[in-house]
């Protein structure tokens, strides 16, 4: 089948379907501990695919849904980026460290705590457009050169501000020493700032300890399959589970402003 006819990929049986040449996207869960570029390169060894890219950069301590691109399904990736995204956050109080996340030195520490009415209160200003100050830890490139790497260096590095917006918040849990978030927000938000700045707000120590992403547009948790049964699918002939191999037509959809065509072609 020749990759064009992305619109009649037939995802209900592995006949149809082939790996290497085709173009689609795969619904894939992260694990921790894997940087999304080594996912990328463990899924093009798995497929055999001669490009494979990802929509959206998963931090190596974080999970869940990782959008990869097959083929010329790169060409959408900014696309799909543009998605708005949903993440569970479980924010540990007590410290502050210096990459705002559980992988990072202790910056300092605090025993203040407020309660979860006032939590809530400071929370809800976060909601709407903002500006936010990425991570001198995250990926973004400085001069050509990762941040995280210069930060890494101990080189002083001016992060670029940017504009990201808050669609919602919730509070899943709050304790004493920590608490849950759910939150969703449009590309660009690095949840580990946001984080940094809810409790500057609170004034209380904060930093994240876990982060999931839970959704990619129409991408969902519930839908994504692991590295194993990836492999277990391409080399075995393994089930494919509903919603996690997806396509659009390549040459018609690539620069369309939603992602519907997901809907109606999956398997």
């Amino acid at each position: 089948m020749p990759p064009e006819n992305l619109n009649k990929l037939d995802f209900s049986t592995l006949d149809n379907i082939n790996f290497k040449e085709d173009s689609y996207w795969i619904n894939l869960f992260k694990p921790q501990n894997y940087s999304s570029a080594k996912i990328v390169a463990i899924v093009k060894r798995i497929t055999k695919a001669k490009k494979v890219g990802h929509a959206g950069t998963l931090d190596p301590f974080a999970t869940g849904v990782l959008a990869i691109a097959i083929n010329k399904s790169t060409k959408q990736s900014e696309l799909v980026m543009r998605q708005r995204k949903t993440y569970l956050a479980t924010i540990k109080f007590g410290e502050f460290k210096d990459s705002d996340d559980i992988t990072g030195n202790t910056e300092s520490m605090s025993d203040i705590r407020i309660t979860k009415t006032e939590f809530i209160k400071n929370l809800i200003k976060f909601i709407g457009k903002t500006q936010q100050t990425p991570s001198k830890f995250s990926a973004i490139k400085i001069n050509g050169e990762r941040a995280y790497k210069l930060a890494r260096q101990n080189q002083e590095i001016e992060m670029p501000k940017r504009i990201i917006e808050i669609y919602k918040i919730k509070l899943n849990s709050f304790e004493n020493d920590g608490c849950e978030l759910e939150i969703e927000c449009s590309k660009g938000t690095y949840i580990r700032s946001l984080v940094r700045s809810v409790c500057l707000e609170c004034k209380i120590a904060g930093y994240t300890e876990k982060l999931q992403r839970t959704k990619i547009g129409n991408l969902k948790k519930e839908t994504t399959i692991s590295l194993d049964e990836l492999k277990n699918i391409v080399n075995f002939n393994g089930s494919i589970k509903k919603g996690s191999f997806l396509a659009l037509n390549v040459e018609n959809n690539c620069k369309r402003d939603d992602l519907d065509g997901f809907d109606s072609v999956e398997s």
